[in-house]
């Protein structure tokens, strides 16, 4: 992150950095072939000298199902019981594991303290298959250890293209409206198309099919203003999805099998739900007889109507004279109407396929995926516990699939699987954001099931045209507003061999998506923990509102009796109403989170959402009289992250800001990070990287994030920009800006400095200085100084866009990303990049400097006419630019600052990230503190002490629309690296920096991280007698600890910690790995 890059670059000698740079781009040389058999050679070798190996992960995964690396990456983590181990030598022993085990690569016995990210270096892999590996390594006296206990890992397809099957749906595209020479009608009173009364209108017409004449299609496209159900000759068929303008899209329905020779009649219920305009459009197409003009009936003044309705009006026998001529309000595509109505999504898609076995099955494999999400069954039996999967991608580039193990749910005999399918992100349609991306497209399906049986021999079930489809119980379903449920068109047994699905049309073959497939080898989305309900509360009649006590992400399962046709409204939300019902307005000036589930009838019945998540505090359940709600029980839902960091204080409150932190993160990681899970659910990009040094204090995000970044690769635009959210929309990706789109540099940056992936900043390092190459052009135009467009500190107290302009933090994140370019560029190899880049950094900070410092002020102005602004000086403090005459000035300004506010921030986001760190490295460790833990306005205190806060809000104040947004609540950053002072001093934490500052009533702070060495530990604690601290250093590693003391006398110092010298109040000394207690005494 931004302050890091500065002190990175500042606390660790370029030189060094250089060399473990290049240490850890390097790869292995190709080795020769061993020829000892895996369990022989683990038996011959004896125990080394307390050099242990440990968890065993290949490509950052432990036992990974389906990975498509060619050369994929070892890793494994080392204990030992004493202080000081290193490793010297490794050699890593490859088998298959498929019939009979063979040794297909021996790396010999290499020199190399490596233990992170080694390439395979052996024979070509082949897909679809199984292989074991083991591991030993040797101390630094050449003993060996033993052998590592056999793990597993097993290839998809490291060719795309072997990934058989048919991609398969219900239609390639939606169809389109078709309203030609209907009208829209209403019951004949006033002028229904300026405005209507609020109520019920009821109407018929008829029509005849010639009998003798088989009907082979009928097609019924209709809309309401406000709402509507449908009867044909009785039978009740549809109703319009109950949302807010809803007459927006059309319905289509096939009413074939409902038509009969001879006369024919359509009823219709239409709801004017508030007053103004009201009307009912609709168009009918049957085709009889395989020949002929289609007979087409639409809304017109034949048709009838009536303000009310007598016993049996939708049955063809009702006597209907009495009704009068319904009244055209407007032409379809004129009146208030337009050409505004599109057409409904069809309900989920349904996929079936049925086979037999007739041997043994030693094994079988399942390879799916399913756009925009799915759900896998096997004989009835739900496959996996992914949810909303696959991953949101940029899908005209990448497609993800996943593998799944179905050895033990197949049997001899028939057998079934089938998938449900959701629309996702890739499949949208209203409103607006991602349904005119040009990766945009219909549901769809591929999956190879392959079965190997124990003679050796194989079957493949492929997905194709010989799939079976139908309409599933899932009506509508979006993301942003929620999802319709009808339990009356549930399929009991669909899932599983047996069923009979003779109704069921044939799938179709439809258009692939033009992205790569590839494999998913990121933690998935799961319900990772249930969620209990505090206290419940029934604002009105029917309405019954429960509250989980915290905000967070996922969805409830709601258990009802009652009647069948009995509607249950579920709505999610953060806030409460005045009236107490839950708040869900937001986005587009719509209800959001609204689900509606139709009962069957049949008991007890349980309901949570298939294809979109919510984020929530309170839920709210309404039900008609007879329904009655048996239970409640919430699922969290987020991307399955392990958690790898902790931070405990003797603050309650600063304990209180590092939960938040860590579950509002949680909350906003589903396959990509966004903003909120409840108001947008968008991957805005400074969001993403803002929280991204935090996110991987708490958790393993390595793979999470990299798959981040190759999403930002796939965005990027020929000019070299991307747009403010990635994936982006067409919109978005027009919203140009140095500061969120400096995700694409940061992030690589912190995947590289924290986790030491070279791959990463590898596989991204042309597209990263195609985007830093844009910038560079554009601001040799205005003298180094970004004028363009940015968002910049977005959201300091009482304005969103900051009022100081954003020119300076424009330049300064690109002055940033320039540097980070450069130690990239050096530790790929790329060295007149990174002097080229090293001299862009300069020059933007020359801009900045006689641009914006004003030294009669002594102070950074971007705008001077907005005041003096703490992000303006935060920035050049930050980034190491302020000339060294002018520091003393400029610290002393930012000081009177806070403290005229009242020991208060004014920042936004960008100015948040930063203002607690770079207070602390320039000695105001206990101003710091104050602002951070001040219980008054605006700051995290206000939020927790005064409001109640558990999570991280978007905004300073208590108007606040948000209640889980992470970007404000990097004071973690702060708790970790200062309060705890746990940070890497090299690339992968190959060498560890511990710096505590003690600050504040403090009297004890610990923290750990899991670097990929292993953990990383703080703990210190005080007294009136003494200062303890407590260091851990994991195998592979090295140690500078920081110990607070006056001096090198009062410090007593373990065994193996060599005293460097007193830097800054501070005693340094130099360890190796292991555990360390230093004890400092007071005078």
């Amino acid at each position: 992150m931004p302050l890091s890059l500065t002190q990175r670059a500042s606390r660790v000698p370029l030189a060094l950095l250089t060399a473990l740079a290049l240490a850890m781009v390097s790869l292995p040389p190709a080795f020769a072939n061993g020829t000892t058999p895996v369990v022989e050679r683990a038996r011959a070798t004896a125990p080394g000298n307390g050099l242990r190996v440990g968890t065993l992960e290949v490509e950052h995964q432990a036992t990974p199902l389906g990975i498509d690396a060619a050369h994929p990456r070892f890793g494994w983590e080392l204990s030992a019981s004493g202080n000081g181990a290193e490793q010297s030598a490794y050699e890593i022993v490859v088998s298959t594991r498929s019939g009979r085990p063979e040794q297909i690569w021996d790396s010999g016995k290499v020199t190399s303290s490596r233990s992170v990210d080694v390439v395979y270096d052996g024979p070509a892999l082949e897909s679809r298959t199984r292989y074991s590996w083991q591991v030993r390594v040797w101390d630094a006296g050449g003993k060996a250890s033993p052998w590592s206990a056999p793990a597993r890992f097993e290839t998809a397809f490291l060719d795309p293209e072997e990934f058989e099957g048919d991609w398969i749906g219900a239609q390639d595209e939606l169809p389109k409206p078709s309203f030609e020479g209907a009208s829209w009608i209403w019951f004949p009173a006033g002028k229904p198309s300026d405005s209507a009364p609020v109520g019920n209108r009821f109407f018929r017409t008829s029509f005849e099919v010639p009998a003798g004449q088989a009907i082979d299609t009928a097609e019924m496209q209709l809309t309401a203003d406000d709402s509507f159900t449908l009867y044909v000759n009785g039978a009740e068929i549809v109703r319009s999805p109950r949302v807010q303008d809803a007459w927006r899209t059309a319905t289509i329905v096939d009413i074939a099998a409902h038509l009969q020779p001879g006369r024919n009649v359509i009823a219709i219920e239409a709801v004017n739900a508030q007053p103004g305009p009201a009307g009912l459009l609709a168009s009918l197409k049957v085709t009889v007889g395989g020949a002929g003009d289609p007979l087409r009936i639409v809304t017109d003044d034949t048709w009838v109507s009536s303000e009310t309705a007598a016993d049996g009006w939708q049955q063809s026998g009702f006597d209907d004279s009495a009704w009068p001529h319904a009244l055209v309000g407007a032409a379809y595509g004129s009146g208030p109407w337009g050409s505004s109505v599109t057409v409904a999504t069809p309900p989920e898609p349904l996929l079936r396929r049925e086979f037999a076995t007739d041997k043994p099955i030693a094994s079988a494999r399942a390879y799916v995926s399913g756009l925009g999400y799915y759900k896998l069954f096997v004989n009835g039996q739900r496959i996996g516990d992914h949810e909303l999967d696959p991953g949101f991608t940029v899908y005209d580039k990448t497609v993800l699939y996943a593998t799944y193990d179905v050895t033990d749910v197949l049997r001899s005999g028939d057998n079934a699987v089938g998938v449900s399918l959701g629309r996702g992100y890739y499949a949208m349609t209203r409103p607006d954001e991602w349904m005119t991306s040009p990766w945009h497209g219909e549901p769809k399906l591929k999956l190879q099931l392959d079965i190997t049986y124990e003679d050796g021999t194989s079957t493949r079930v492929v997905s194709d045209d010989s799939w079976k489809l139908a309409d599933g119980p899932t009506r509508t379903e979006s993301l942003w507003f929620g999802e319709t449920y009808d339990a009356r068109l549930e399929l009991p047994g669909w899932t599983g061999p047996g069923y009979d699905d003779a109704s069921w049309r044939a799938a179709r073959s439809v258009s692939a998506p033009e992205g790569t497939l590839t494999a998913q080898m990121f933690p998935p989305i799961k319900v990772t923990e249930p969620l209990q309900v505090g206290t419940v509360t029934s604002p009105r009649s029917g309405i019954h509102v429960y509250d989980f006590t915290s905000p967070t992400a996922g969805w409830a399962k709601v258990a009802v009796s009652g009647p069948a046709g009995a509607e249950v409204k579920i709505t999610y939300g953060e806030k409460l109403r005045a009236d107490g019902t839950v708040d869900n307005s937001g986005a587009f000036g719509m209800a959001m989170q609204a689900y509606t589930y139709i009962l069957n009838g049949e008991g007890v019945e349980t309901y949570r959402p298939s294809y979109s998540y919510a984020g929530f505090r309170y839920l709210q359940v309404e039900v008609p009289a007879g329904v009655e709600v048996e239970s409640v029980a919430g699922e969290r839902v987020h991307s399955a992250v392990p958690t790898t960091g902790d931070f405990h204080s003797s603050s309650g409150l600063l304990n209180r800001y590092q939960a938040a932190q860590a579950n509002t993160i949680l909350n906003n990681l589903h396959s990509v990070p966004t903003d909120t899970p409840m108001y947008e659910k968008r991957p805005y990009t400074a969001d993403g990287q803002l929280i991204s040094d935090s996110a991987i204090a708490n958790f393993d995000v390595q793979e999470f994030y990299a798959n981040w970044m190759r999403a930002h690769r796939d965005d990027l635009t020929p000019e070299g920009t991307l747009g403010h959210t990635v994936p982006g929309t067409v919109g978005g990706k027009q919203v140009v800006d140095p500061v969120w789109s400096a995700s694409y540099v940061l992030v690589n940056w912190d995947l590289y400095w924290y986790y030491g992936d070279t791959r990463a900043i590898a596989d991204n390092y042309d597209s990263m200085k195609a985007w830093l190459d844009h910038f560079e052009r554009d601001v040799a135009k205005t003298n180094g100084i970004y004028t363009g467009f940015s968002y910049g500190d977005w959201l300091a107290p009482g304005a969103a866009n900051p009022p100081e302009g954003t020119r300076l933090t424009g330049t300064a994140y690109l002055h940033m990303t320039a540097t980070a370019m450069a130690k990239m560029a050096t530790a790929l190899g790329h060295d007149a990049d990174a002097e080229h880049f090293t001299d862009f950094a300069s020059s933007l900070a020359d801009a900045i400097n006689a641009t914006f410092y004003d030294e009669s002020e002594g102070a950074y102005y971007d705008d001077p006419a907005a005041g003096y602004r703490q992000t303006s000086n935060l920035f050049p403090l930050s980034l190491g630019i302020v000339p060294q005459e002018h520091r003393k000035t400029v610290i002393a300004n930012l000081v009177k600052d806070i403290k005229d506010r009242g020991v208060h921030l004014n920042t936004g986001a960008l100015g948040t990230k930063i203002i607690l760190p770079v207070l602390t490295d320039l000695g105001y460790g206990e101003l710091a503190y104050d602002v951070a833990t001040n219980p008054t306005y605006p700051g995290w205190g206000y939020w927790f002490e005064e409001l109640g806060a558990t999570t991280m809000w978007e905004e300073w104040q208590e108007s606040s629309r948000s209640h889980q947004h992470a970007f404000l609540g990097t004071v973690d950053d702060w708790l970790y690296q200062r309060v705890a002072g746990i940070e890497p001093a090299a690339p992968g934490y190959s060498a560890v920096r511990i710096k505590p500052y003690p600050v504040g009533d403090l009297k004890n702070a610990s923290a750990h991280v899991s670097s990929p060495l292993g953990r990383v530990g703080s703990s210190w604690r005080r007294n009136r007698d003494h200062f303890t601290l407590r260091a851990e250093v994991p195998v592979g590693a090295s140690g500078d600890i920081y110990v607070p003391s006056p001096d090198r006398r009062s410090v007593k110092a373990p065994k193996g910690a060599t005293f460097v010298g007193m830097e800054d109040g501070y005693a340094r000394f130099e360890v190796g790995s292991g555990r360390y207690a230093f004890r400092v005494l007071h005078d």
